[in-house]
Order: structure tokens, then C-alpha cells, then sequence
């Protein structure tokens, strides 16, 4: 019985709390698609064996920074590397900045994370933030690299992995509301 009361009393004093404060339940989970964090690593190689980048990003980067959707598939990077992409791993675009549903599906097709999902779920636009990214980076995709739309620029590797439609409307929707 002492168990029961405990639970209940545990359960009330969050609404009552945000209650309290001001803040409606509704309030208190806003922006949940918006969610999105920051990581960094100082290698590629570092990056890659700990999970942070996928398994195409070659050795010899530095000074990683990510910003990943905390609610879906979409991740932002940079990171300073001047080499070459991975030729077995990363595939040149007919049209800079446009990949073409045939292309987006041999790519999709072939990233373990995407495999299962339609290429055309995905949407084509970037909703992360991040004042590294360059407005508009997205834009100058030479490569897809399973998932990933890469370009390279003045000593930088760029790489961009879309969200699914759904997540992306419902960000889209929450900045509006927002506004």
C-alpha cells in the first residue's frame, strides 16, 4: 500500500511542479523534433571507432564537428581533410547539389542504416543548424557516400545525412508555431 501512495504522489508532483512554474505540460515538451546535439571528435579515425561517423570517412581528418537530430536520421558535419573520398565507398553525382532518385536509391540502397527505408522518404533539404555550416553547403554535393551528401571545399570536408519526411515536416511545423 505504502508503494501505491509513493507512486501517485511521485506522479502528481510533475504537473503540479511544472504547473507551479508557469509551464504547462504542452510547454514542457515543445520543440521535441527540434532536439538536436553536438559532438566533436579530433581525428576521423577517432570519430569512426567510436561511432560518431560512419565507416566511409577516411583517415587523415581532423577537428570534427556534428550536430545530429536527436529525433531522427538527419547529422551535419565538417570536418578539415584535403585528400581524396573513398572511391569504393563514395560515388561522383551527375548534377552538383541535385542527386537523382536513381542515384539516391544506389545509395540509400547500400548504407546499412537506409537499406530498408524508400530513398523517397527521405527528404532533400537540411533542418539542423549549426554556425559552422555554411548556408546553403547542402547545395554543393559532388558525392553521395551511402547516405551522405558530401562536397569538399577550401581544405573541408562537408557531409550532410537527410531526415525522413515526417521528421523533417514536424520540424518544419514546430518552427513555424514557434515564430
Amino acid at each position: 500500500m505504502m508503494k501505491k501512495k509513493t507512486l501517485t504522489a511521485a506522479a502528481l508532483a510533475v504537473p503540479l511542479a511544472l504547473a507551479l512554474t508557469g509551464c504547462g505540460i504542452s510547454s514542457a515538451f515543445d520543440d521535441r523534433y527540434e532536439d538536436s546535439a553536438s559532438k566533436s571528435a579530433k581525428t576521423s579515425q577517432d570519430g569512426v571507432a567510436s561511432g560518431l561517423l560512419p565507416g566511409w570517412v577516411p583517415a587523415g581528418g581532423s577537428d570534427i564537428r556534428l550536430e545530429q537530430r536527436s529525433t531522427g536520421h538527419e547529422r551535419i558535419f565538417v570536418m578539415d581533410y584535403a585528400g581524396e573520398l573513398p572511391a569504393g565507398q563514395c560515388t561522383k553525382i551527375k548534377e552538383e547539389g541535385a542527386p537523382s532518385a536513381a542515384e539516391l536509391e544506389a545509395a540509400y540502397g547500400g548504407d546499412p542504416r537506409t537499406k530498408d527505408i524508400d530513398p523517397e522518404e527521405f527528404v532533400t533539404f537540411r533542418t539542423l543548424e549549426a554556425d559552422w555550416w555554411p548556408d546553403a553547403t547542402e547545395q554543393r554535393t559532388t558525392h553521395l557516400c551511402g547516405r551522405w551528401w558530401v562536397h569538399q571545399q577550401q581544405g573541408n570536408l562537408y557531409a550532410f545525412a537527410p531526415d525522413i519526411s515526417g521528421v523533417a515536416t514536424k520540424v518544419v511545423q514546430e518552427r513555424a508555431e514557434n515564430q
